[in-house]
Formats: structure tokens, sequence, C-alpha cells
């Protein structure tokens, strides 16, 4: 798959420049921050199978994060927030067509120059054939449902009560020409064209098929359904003219013809116009988790963790999180004024505590599984907000844990006793005291295919005795056909699949599928899969072994990005792209996911502006979950790394990803060196206690750790450490 072409390496004296910035903090405080939460879930005209349940959900944890958990000096005030969803505590009515035409209308008469407007909209999307001719390039209207739709009947009037994205765009426009700043969030996706290979009960796809969107006799049904499809077979598909991904709503008026007071604009899109995006119990493996929207989930939690981000570091963070997860599909979309600070707040240094309230005998604090805080996680009690880790009094432990709040009690930990809960000082804190990274691999079993029922028999015995062996190199956990889980297996025909190699046979095979359970042949793609010799065990052990191995191993170098406490100004790192047929370089922006084909290069750009050695190591994960070690270096304080890194062939497609793998060296120390995670990718054989740094995560993830790794924190804790992950998407060239 890749070529090496190493170039210069460049050692040189300049830093980066920071840029002056004024302070928002002054701003934020006087400035009115409103907003409007959408949450469609159950839609009269259409059958009940394509009702949804996480859209309620999403809009009424959103609605308590930005009354509660948004970080001073940011204030949501009651009255300036409009939730529309049913049976949702706090909302205003319903998200109907006209409901939520109203809400918008009100917000862009309300408004001021700087105000703060966040948007929310959960629920399905849709395309209909365009309304005006020539005004989209694909010939297709991307639409938002919201509950009131009725079918469409009429050609040129399309989906009744549908907001089709030109009326979404000319309300936000009407609100930013106030002078408003917009924040847009859109859990909802359009159409899917992937095939699920497997199952999935723990998840809804939020899809819905044009036709049953489509009303009239069955002759004009058939006609609309030949419209739809026609315009479809002969669309790009959600491509723009240079072949890359375009936003499902068409919201970004060309900054040129954009007055200068017009408000920015930020919007997020949970998928692209040719994907499903997903709802489901969530976090993963909590007991009666409730159902929320895969996207605003990650989003709401990535934020919790670090609410000092860009929206272009949050969007990193969730593509991150979908890395760490093995989940392929579906591909967010950011785009507008990333650059900006999330809610437009002060840069300052975010930190993981929280105030401890101790009333009726028991103590709580006000985070919880959106900010990673599981039962067992360790805390520090601080005296004060401002104190440091080594003038903790006492520890805690989470006992048990709600999105947005824990219950704790007062441990034995670091030598230290466990307080009595009247002796915890007034005000005090709690900061997180450790970061734990959970490397077990979730793989579910695959369920039984008709005629292939002694295969699938034997598939799960093999399972059996690798869960419980030693020494294998992955540490598994098995789950039922269709539960959660970021490893998906199946029992089918190699030629199963429709696209299938006109060589493919007809023989058993074990396929390994991602989180969602989908399974593409387009573009050249293609799952890893073993063929089941029922005969041979030993051989069938080897091979699952093998490819087990390797996953476990690329998933848990992407779950260390969790980890990570560099800071973009102390190491920058940037790769950058070489189009085969352009010259120049352009960013691979760590917010998208860039289409590339055999003959494109990727360089790396890095600074290092700290006043620390920092070592650089830069490995490429392949559709295939092979890893290829590329670069290790040192960087001196103040000095670049610019090389070229790598050109793609055409010997495999699909997602893919760049890792650089920042540590922090101590004087005198070797370079880290990350070689031995190098490993070649998944065959398809149709033929404790916890380290104390950094550094010792890394080379767990190559002993396969029995539970987690985790990195004791501290005002002088050990080099510090950071894994960022840049996905790409390989494609045949046009």
């Amino acid at each position: 798959m890749i070529k090496l072409t190493r170039r210069t390496l460049l050692v040189g004296t300049s830093a980066l420049m920071a840029a002056g910035t004024m302070s928002f903090r002054a701003r934020a405080a006087s400035r009115t921050y409103h907003a409007l939460l959408v949450g469609c879930t159950e839609y009269p005209a259409l059958p009940q199978r394509n009702w949804l349940i996480g859209p309620k959900n999403d809009a009424g944890l959103i609605h308590e994060y930005l009354l509660k958990n948004v970080p001073d000096p940011v204030r949501f005030k009651p009255e300036n927030v409009t939730l529309l969803a049913k049976d949702v505590p706090g909302a205003k009515g319903l998200p109907t067509h006209a409901g939520i035409k109203a809400a918008l209308a009100d917000l862009a008469a309300k408004v001021q120059r700087d105000d703060f407007v966040y948007l929310h909209l959960s629920g399905h999307g849709a395309q209909q054939p365009e309304m005006i001719k020539g005004d989209e390039t694909d010939g297709l209207d991307e639409i938002f449902l919201p509950v009131d739709i009725e079918k469409w009947v009429n050609r040129d009037a399309g989906v009744p009560n549908a907001l089709i994205d030109n009326e979404i765009g000319a309300a936000f426009d009407a609100i930013r020409d106030k002078g408003a700043f917009i924040w847009a969030v859109f859990d909802c996706c359009h159409s899917g064209t992937m095939t699920r290979a497997v199952d999935v009960e723990d998840e809804f796809e939020r899809k819905i098929e044009f036709a049953d969107l489509v009303g009239g006799d069955k002759a004009a049904r058939a006609a609309a359904i030949k419209t739809y499809d026609d315009t479809v077979a002969s669309a790009s598909r959600g491509l723009d003219d240079n072949g890359q991904r375009k936003p499902a709503f068409n919201l970004m008026t060309p900054t040129g013809g954009e007055p200068i007071t017009k408000g920015k604009l930020v919007a997020f899109y949970a998928a692209q116009t040719v994907e499903t995006t997903p709802e489901m119990p969530l976090p993963k493996g909590t007991a009666d988790a409730p159902r929320f929207g895969l996207f605003t989930f990650t989003i709401l939690q990535k934020l919790a963790e670090n609410p000092n981000v860009t929206y272009r570091q949050l969007g990193q963070a969730v593509l991150q999180q979908y890395s760490a997860d093995s989940r392929n599909r579906p591909t967010p979309l950011f785009e507008g004024e990333l650059d900006a600070r999330v809610f437009g707040t002060d840069k300052t240094d975010a930190v993981m505590q929280w105030p401890i309230v101790v009333k009726d005998g028991e103590a709580t604090i006000g985070a919880g599984l959106l900010h990673r805080l599981t039962p067992g996680s360790k805390l520090a009690i601080l005296p004060s907000a401002l104190s440091s880790l080594t003038d903790a009094v006492g520890y805690l432990e989470v006992q048990s844990a709600k999105n947005l709040e824990s219950h704790v009690t007062p441990v034995e930990f670091d030598k230290k006793p466990a307080l009595k809960l009247a002796d915890i000082p007034a005000h005090a804190y709690a900061r997180v005291a450790e970061i734990a990274v959970d490397y077990k691999l979730a793989v579910a079993r695959p369920a039984p295919t008709k005629g292939l029922e002694k295969e699938t028999a034997f598939v799960n015995s093999v399972l059996d005795e690798l869960a419980a062996a030693k020494d294998t190199g992955f540490n598994i956990e098995l789950a039922d056909p269709g539960k959660s889980a970021e490893l998906r297996l199946a029992v089918l025909r190699e030629n199963a699949i429709a696209g299938a190699a006109k060589n493919a046979s007809d023989k058993p095979a074990l396929w390994f599928l991602p989180a969602s359970g989908d399974m593409t042949l387009k573009d050249r793609s293609k799952p890893p899969l073993i063929i089941i010799h029922s005969d041979d065990r030993k051989r069938l052990v080897d091979a699952t072994t093998t490819n087990l191995r390797t996953i476990f191993r690329a998933t848990g170098l992407s779950r260390l990005a969790a980890a990570s406490d560099y800071k973009p100004e102390d190491v920058d790192v940037q790769f950058q792209i070489k189009r085969r047929d352009k010259d120049g370089l352009e960013p691979l922006q760590a917010s998208a996911v860039p289409r590339v084909s055999p003959g494109d290069e990727v360089h790396v750009l890095a600074r290092n502006s700290s006043d620390q050695l920092v070592d650089i190591n830069v490995l490429y994960v392949g559709s295939d979950y092979s890893i290829t070690h590329i670069v290790a270096e040192r960087l001196a304080p103040k000095a670049t790394l610019e090389e070229g890194l790598l050109a793609f062939t055409d010997t495999s497609f699909g997602m893919e990803r760049m890792i650089a793998v920042l540590t922090e060296a101590p004087p005198e120390s070797e370079k880290e060196d990350l070689s031995f995670l190098a490993q070649d990718g998944v065959a398809s054989m149709t033929r404790g206690l916890g380290p104390a740094s950094f550094s010792d995560m890394l080379a767990d993830i190559g002993m396969a750790p029995s539970t987690r790794s985790v990195m004791r924190l501290g005002d002088k804790s050990g080099p510090k450490g950071a894994v960022m992950i840049f996905p790409m998407e390989t494609v045949p060239r046009a």
C-alpha cells in the first residue's frame, strides 16, 4: 500500500508566532446566549418503523448541559432556550414545521450583534428532487423532517412541511444579518448506500426511504419514485467538483458577498448526504442506557471532557472517538468559522474538576459519564479550585454515575486515608487524579445463518477458546450477536454480498466487520475474511488469532488519543496532501476526512514550540488494520520537521488513518521508537496496576494488557504524550 518517499529533515530555529488575540471574556459575560433545540421522534404520516426514540433524548440532554454544565462566563438562561420535542421536561411545543419556523423567526427578531445562537436539529433527514431547476449540483434538495410532514404528491411542492436546505439557510441568514454567531448541529441523515451485512439490535439508523414519503395512487407513486431514482442515478452523490465531500445543507454564503457586520456560522453534520447516522443506547456498556444520537452524544462527551477547544479541535475529537470505536461510517462534516472557540469563550486552561456537594449524607459532583467518569474513577479532594494536586487532602471514588452527575465516596488512595464526609472542606473541588484507557475489544459473535449453522457453531467454539486463552496478544470480550461491539463477525459465503468479485467462491467464510455491521464493496473496498475449513480447527484458530491481534493493536492505538495531554500550542502537527495532478500542498484538516487516490502523497509538518525535547512518531493505519511505522524523530525546542512520508498505491482502498504520536523526552533518554507496533494487515484468507507514563501506555498496546492502562496525574507527572489521528478515505482514481 505504501511507498516511502523520505525527503529532507529540516531542523530550524523558527517557532510558531502567537498572534495577538483579544479576550472574549467580557464580551461573553455581556452577550446573550440563545438556543433552539429540536427533537423529532414520532411522525404520524410515516409508518411506525420510521419513528425514532433518540432525538427527544438528544434535545433533553443538550437542554440540561446548556443550563447546568457550560463553564463560566457563558450563560444560557432558561428563558432564552427553546426546546421543541414531545414528552421532554421543559419543552415549549412540538417540533412542527410552523413551530420551528416561528422559533427561528423569533430568534431573528430579538438577537443583537455579538449574540450567540446554538441550534440543534435531531430527527430524520431526507432528499427530494430539487424544486428549483439547477439549484442543486446533484439535482436533489436536502430536507429536514419536522413531525408534521405529509406525503409527497405534488412534484412542484415537494414533501409538505419539510424544511428545505434553502429555507434553513434563509432563516440562518436572517439571524446572522443581525450580527449574531450561529453554531448549528444537524444529527440527521439523508440517504444510505451501505449494505448492512449483520443486524445490530442496539442501533437504529436515522434513515428513511424516499418511497415512504410518497403518496398518491399506485401510478403516481411509481412515477414519483422513478423520478427520484433517476435523479439519484445521475447525481454526483454527495461530492463536489473536486471529488470531495460536500455538506448536507447549503448554508454558507460566499465570503466575498457578506457584509462586514454579518455574524459567522459553524455547522456540524452527522453524515454526508449518502450516509446514515445511528442512534443507540449510550454510553456503551451502561445498563438500561437511554438511546441517543451517536453524533450528539459524542459532541457533548468531547465538549464535557475539554470545553477549552475550538470548533476544529472539537470536530477532530469527534472523529478520533469514532476511530477509537472502530466506526468507519458515518463521516461527519464540519464547516464554517472552525478556528473560533466553542461558545466564543476566552482561551483558558481547562481543568477536569468540579465542586463537591455534600448533602443528606451523600457526596456528588456535577460531572459523570459524559466526562468519562465511571465507577472506580479516582478524584483528588482539593481545598479550592486553585489548589495543586500536591495539596490533595484525600481522594474520592466514583460509586455510580449518570451522564452529568456522579455519586462519590471518600476512599484510601495514594497513601492518604479515607476522609469522613464531614471532614471534606467547604467549597472543596474534586479533580481527576488518573486517566484510564480500556483496551478491551468487544467482539460480537456471528448470528446463525441459514444453511451455515454448523460453521457458525464451529466459529463460536473457536471464539470461546480464544477469549479464555492467555498470551494471545489481544484481550477480547465476546458479546451476543447484534449487541454493542467494536468488531462484528459474520458467517457468510464469500460471494454472498452484492458486488463480490467474479472469482469469489460460495465457500463459507468468517467476515470481520466494523461496529455498524456495514459491508461495502464499493470503490474496491473489501472487509477481511477467512475461509472456514470445518475439518481443520487449528487453521481457523491460527488465522482468527492473527486477525484479532492485528485489529486489537490498531484500535488500541486509536483509543490512546483519549489520554493525550499535549496542547496545540506545545507541538503543532499538520499533515498535507500533494495531489498527483496538482502543484502545491493542501492541508489535511484535522476536522475533515479527505478522499485520496493512488499517486497522491502525504507530507508532514511538525513544529515543537515548547521548551522541551519532543519525540514524534508517525504511523499509517490501513483499512486492513495494518500499521506502517514511517518516522521516529526527536525535535529540539523550537525545531521543525518537514518531510514527505508516503505515496498511495492501488493495492487497497477504504477508511485509513495517519497517526502522530508525541512523547516528551526526558534529558539523556533514548528516542521513543514505536516501530515495534508495525504489523501487516488483516489477512483475507481465501486461500492490574497501571503504568506510570504515556510511553508505558504505548508499550501496553503491544503487550495486550489484561484490563486497561492507567496514567497517574500530578503537578509533576511523567512526560507528556499525545496521539493525534487524521482519518482519510482512499478511493480509486476516477
